[in-house]
């Protein structure tokens, strides 16, 4: 059905006003483009065919369809028709049209932006032609309406050559905004990499609830880790992602980085923003984060990583630098939710930052109220460099640092913080309030107590033949490690494990906590080589009770106070551990005895205790009344200051 009516212009800017355009004669201008004319023709179709079907339309002629494919089906747009020789290029016949055999082109208005569909996208149908003519607009707002989901053929049409130049990108300094239902397909791909909302090089691109699904459920290969969701890569810079959904991919429901492929060398993306933005349910990570100058991801889901069909690392959200000469890690966590990945929660691994080509080797990340919720069995926040023996070289030193202020860790399913592989030169790690609940609801059992406990750091015999022998800075400022099981499955609090040649130094470890463990309470610690650990507290120091002979192993009650109570009477043993695999543990031995009672603080083998310059021997009394703070200082020796 067509209508051709002879209008007055202010009548025509009325009703164009009304649905959202401004027109004069021979176009369609902004409002502040607007000059006196004299009549002109408004034509009003039904659909788009209406349109291309117009026998005679005029040069100048504003044209209103109704819809895309039938009257009001949301595609309707407002167009001007121009000659063929004033039209640049070919019309797509997506967004512009070619009008019968006139020689005449339809125009759309961009003035309001495009609704996507305005260019004819459907559901169930590969649309990315359509996708890519509008964007090919330059428009600065585009809208995405409808329950529907549209597919995208995510490969590279150059594969192998290039690898990640599929999908559909959008354009410089545009705005996108999805209504909450319309969402985006991926085409099923047998390649080991894709990518569906590619952002290379992209600036001040905005999008507004975008909702990506993958192709893991029909995928055709078997190889790669890399089908993307969002691909925020090659100098992407300005790019805001608002409560995003990206679920089912290959790879990544989010990639932010410097991928290692054989497009040309990237350079870091800067300035990118994942706000409440949810990934589910996808195969290697929901996140991850390769490279980012001012990155910031706040709030938002990453979520079942794994579940479905899992890769390594499987993280909720894994920042892990490649070994690019621009790659470079500078981004903060801000409110942000793991929920049941395969494999964990969060995981740092900036080891590859080491490699000779980095030329900046850079990694600080800065991590508010982290909340993971029954993460995996790797550990569901871990501190890790790669293998060893690949390009990692462990004496070359990152800088930046790596800061935590409160992470809630509830019911992981082994440990829920792990260092492994955490080398002497690695970003210093300072840590406050993360409270782990409830680790180990797998039920791991002996011998493998460190998957079975809250906080988990290792060095095997295969990191010490590679030249490591001991770990990065490490603080941590009240950690708390809490069973709220009537049968407890967490085996300690922490688990500190070295093996031969090798020692923790550089451990620090400020007012800790912890509550029912298998290991019967004994402290927060146990660990088997200290070289320079410290555990201390700011207020009181926790008791423990001599109210039996007490024998200390692997760094039991370090800090704490161990006292006689007062009516205790006779001679109690303090059975000390080896100064030379304690270095840096200090007890504090009260005598509160009433009833004349001693403390004999007993060192251990040949181990001498020495007290303020005194001769050192193998036994020291503690009197009624009297208290001393034991450290162990050297290898052999037990330093006994006097407490006032």
């Amino acid at each position: 059905m067509m209508e051709d009516k002879k209008i007055s212009r202010r009548t025509l800017l009325g009703t164009a006003g009304a649905a959202g355009a401004l027109l004069v004669a021979g176009g369609l201008l902004l409002h502040n483009n607007v000059h006196a004319a004299g009549e002109v023709q408004l034509i009003a179709v039904d659909d788009i065919a209406a349109l291309k079907a117009l026998a005679q339309p005029e040069e100048g002629q504003i044209v209103l369809t109704r819809g895309y494919y039938a009257a009001n089906d949301g595609g309707g747009a407002w167009y001007r028709i121009v000659a063929s020789t004033s039209y640049t290029g070919t019309p797509d016949g997506y967004v512009d049209h070619t009008v019968g055999a006139t020689g005449k082109v339809a125009v759309m208005d961009l003035s309001n932006g495009i609704d996507m569909l305005q260019a004819g996208v459907q559901s169930g149908v590969d649309c990315t032609a359509r996708v890519r003519a509008a964007y090919a607009k330059n428009a600065r707002l585009y809208t995405y309406t409808g329950d529907m989901a549209p597919i995208i053929d995510c490969d590279d049409p150059n594969y192998p050559t290039t690898r990640n130049n599929g999908g559909i990108r959008p354009p410089n300094h545009s705005e996108h905004v999805f209504d909450g239902r319309f969402r985006f397909q991926a085409k099923t791909s047998s390649l080991d990499r894709y990518t569906l909302f590619n952002l290379q090089a992209c600036e001040r691109v905005t999008m507004r609830r975008p909702w990506v699904i993958g192709d893991i459920e029909t995928h055709q290969g078997t190889t790669g880790e890399w089908g993307y969701g969002f691909y925020m890569a090659g100098g992407a810079q300005h790019v805001t992602l608002v409560e995003g959904k990206a679920e089912k991919f290959w790879g990544d429901g989010y990639f932010i980085g410097v991928a290692e492929d054989k497009n040309t060398m990237q350079t870091a993306p800067e300035h990118i923003t994942l706000e409440n933005c949810i990934a589910d349910s996808n195969r290697r990570q929901g996140l991850s984060i390769t490279a980012v100058k001012h990155g910031r991801i706040i709030g938002g889901e990453y979520r079942n990583t794994g579940k479905i069909a899992s890769t390594p690392p499987s993280y909720g959200i894994d920042i892990e630098p490649d070994n690019h000469a621009s790659a470079y890690i500078d981004v903060a966590l801000t409110d942000v939710v793991t929920r049941g990945n395969s494999r964990g929660g969060i995981q740092f691994v900036p080891g590859y930052l080491s490699a000779a080509n980095v030329v900046n080797p850079f990694y600080n990340v800065y991590v508010s109220n982290y909340h993971s919720v029954e993460d995996g069995n790797v550990g569901a926040m871990r501190f890790a460099y790669p293998d060893l023996s690949s390009s990692i070289n462990i004496n070359r030193k990152l800088f930046g640092s790596i800061v935590i202020e409160k992470a809630t860790i509830e019911r992981p399913v082994t440990k829920g913080v792990d260092w492994s592989r955490w080398i002497r030169n690695a970003p210093e790690v300072i840590a406050s309030d993360v409270t782990v609940l409830d680790p180990n609801t797998a039920g791991i059992a002996a011998p493998t107590n460190h998957a079975r406990c809250a906080f988990s750091l290792e060095i095997v015999a295969d990191n010490v033949s590679k030249g490591m022998q001991t770990i990065g800075i490490v603080t941590l400022i009240r950690p708390r490690a809490i069973d709220t099981r009537a049968t407890p499955k967490m085996m300690a609090p922490f688990w500190i494990q070295t093996a031969p040649g090798s020692s923790i130094q550089r451990l620090r470890v400020l007012d800790p906590a912890s509550e029912n463990d298998l290991d019967g309470n004994k402290g927060f610690l146990r660990i088997n080589a200290a070289d320079g650990v410290t555990v201390g507290y700011v207020g009181d120091r926790p008791v423990q009770l001599l109210d039996q002979p007490l024998t200390i192993t692997d760094g039991m009650w370090a800090g704490y106070e161990l006292r006689l109570p007062a009516a205790a009477s006779g001679i109690v043993e303090v059975q000390l551990p080896p100064a030379a695999v304690s270095l840096g543990l200090t007890y504090t031995i009260v005598n509160a005895s009433q009833a004349g009672g001693q403390v004999r603080i007993k060192a251990n083998g040949a181990d001498q205790l020495k007290r303020n310059g005194a001769a050192g021997s193998a036994a020291q009394i503690v009197d009624a009344q009297e208290a001393y703070t034991v450290k162990a200082h050297m290898p052999g020796l037990w330093l006994l200051l006097d407490q006032i």
